[in-house]
């Protein structure tokens, strides 16, 4: 993403003396547009993003930084079709010694530097209901946060971090604040890759029991990666997640026991490369995996290549598979596939066109179709499909 970068000074009020800062403006956006669709039962038109609640046709994410580098923040505006909003990030830091860094405010997912992504094919388009993971922290998860971060660099490689989820309300109490803490590390060995180990306290479904000790319970999930990066065109993630829940864990919680997801891509030509990853999870003995006597494990494995036909023209295409969760019976398997063709347009945009296709009801996006609740094809075995049309642009 392009930066415009703009050297301001800023004068405190009544101070003698001014300070220079660093302030960056950039953007990108995508989105897609439908002229043609099918649910399962109407034809359809529309618009979306990737990952859905409507069309994002305007945002603007503003970076600030000291001339000595600690002090800063940062933020994000988006406008949507339907309205402007606060975008996923908004934070103010300091750094009292090189090595520490304090933070506080709204944290978008990747901001710790470790999450786990993995994205490819259908990612970049209408994105199917068959991927057991999002491919944003596929191998390890983000923040997703508000709060307080803490995050240390006490020697060459080694990052460890800690978020204590507060509100702004202060409606929850100091004990549960604390046993809902995020912490974790990421150690990078150069010329090998890097090993990342974390504690997510489950704050969503952690209740406050004041009133009834009785429901107290503590939940969370461990989770590990590691990414190799020592062969030349080649990257391999893995990562495991292992969930801990008292035995009267609450009825409608999705949670899961254990997982293991993976991905592979390999740069074959300075033209082409694959890319191929899955998993296996298997969920808490009361959750939404096992409601209505569903299977209480599912797996899941796609594959896709990017080719560069020409200067600017690239074809990509992808296939993914996942065992459950799709048709009338609630636990057919469903099939997805997506081929699509790209076109830079300058160097700040592209323009793309594919097709995409899923079984079995799997629908794509959220909100879009068959994404909503009464979608037809969520209910049947129908096969439904779109032609999107992709926007893009970054500044």
């Amino acid at each position: 993403m392009k930066k415009t970068l703009i050297a301001v000074a800023a004068a405190a009020a009544l101070a003698t003396s001014s300070a220079f800062a660093e302030i960056t403006f950039g953007a990108w956006l995508r989105v897609l547009a439908a002229p043609i669709a099918s649910d399962g039962d109407e034809v359809r038109a529309g618009m979306t993003n990737s990952w859905g609640y409507g069309a994002r046709t305007a945002r603007i994410d503003i970076n600030a930084v000291s001339e000595d580098g600690k002090a800063g923040f940062a933020m994000g505006v988006f406008n949507d079709v339907d309205g402007i909003g606060m975008g996923d990030r908004a934070s103010m830091w300091v750094k009292p010694v090189d090595m520490l860094k304090i933070s506080v405010g709204k944290y978008d997912s990747p901001d710790n530097g470790l999450r786990g992504d993995f994205t490819y094919g259908s990612w970049n388009w209408l994105r199917p209901y068959n991927w057991g993971y999002d491919g944003e922290g596929l191998t390890f998860d983000g923040i997703w946060r508000k709060g307080l971060m803490l995050e240390l660099d006490p020697v060459e490689g080694l990052h460890i971090f800690a978020v204590i989820p507060m509100e702004t309300d202060f409606s929850r109490t100091a004990e549960n604040t604390y046993r809902n803490t995020q912490v974790g590390f990421g150690y990078s060995i150069e010329g090998v890759g890097r090993i990342k180990a974390q504690w997510i306290g489950d704050w969503q479904y952690t209740t406050d029991t004041d009133d009834d000790p009785d429901e107290d319970m503590t939940t969370g999930q461990f989770g590990v990666a590691f990414d190799l990066t020592a062969v030349e065109n080649l990257y391999v993630t893995i990562g495991g997640r292992f969930g801990i829940a008292d035995k009267d864990y609450e009825e409608g919680a999705k949670y899961v026991k254990a997982a293991v997801t993976a991905g592979v891509s390999y740069q074959v030509t300075e033209e082409f490369k694959v890319s191929v990853d899955g998993g296996f999870k298997m969920f808490q003995d009361k959750c939404v995996g096992k409601a209505d006597d569903l299977d209480d494990k599912l797996f899941f494995v796609g594959a896709g290549i990017d080719y560069a036909l020409m200067d600017g023209l690239t074809a990509t295409a992808d296939v993914r598979f996942m065992n459950t969760g799709y048709g009338k019976d609630g636990d057919d398997n469903s099939i997805s596939f997506m081929i699509g063709i790209n076109k830079s347009v300058s160097s700040n945009g592209s323009l793309g066109i594919a097709f995409q296709g899923a079984t079995n009801g799997c629908g794509f996006s959220n909100n879009a179709l068959a994404g909503y609740v009464d979608a037809p094809a969520a209910k049947s075995d129908e096969f439904v499909w779109a032609i999107p049309v992709s926007v893009s642009v970054w500044f």
